[in-house]
């Protein structure tokens, strides 16, 4: 359930930003927020995954 829940994240991010940057008529600023945001919640689920594969190799050890 919750490896649904991130790839529902991660679509809506990547679909998001593809969808926010060919619309002209959105202002730059609101572009850019929207970016960030996404980078921000990509880079953490990264982070949490790396975290997490780094526990379960050392817990097998």
């Amino acid at each position: 359930m919750k490896q649904r829940l991130e790839l529902s994240i991660i679509y809506f991010f990547v679909l998001g930003s593809v969808s926010i940057s060919s619309m002209g008529f959105i202002s730059q600023t609101v572009q850019s927020v929207f970016f960030g945001i996404g980078m921000s919640a990509l880079f953490v689920i990264g982070i949490m995954n790396i975290y997490k594969y780094i526990q379960k190799t050392s817990a097998s050890k």
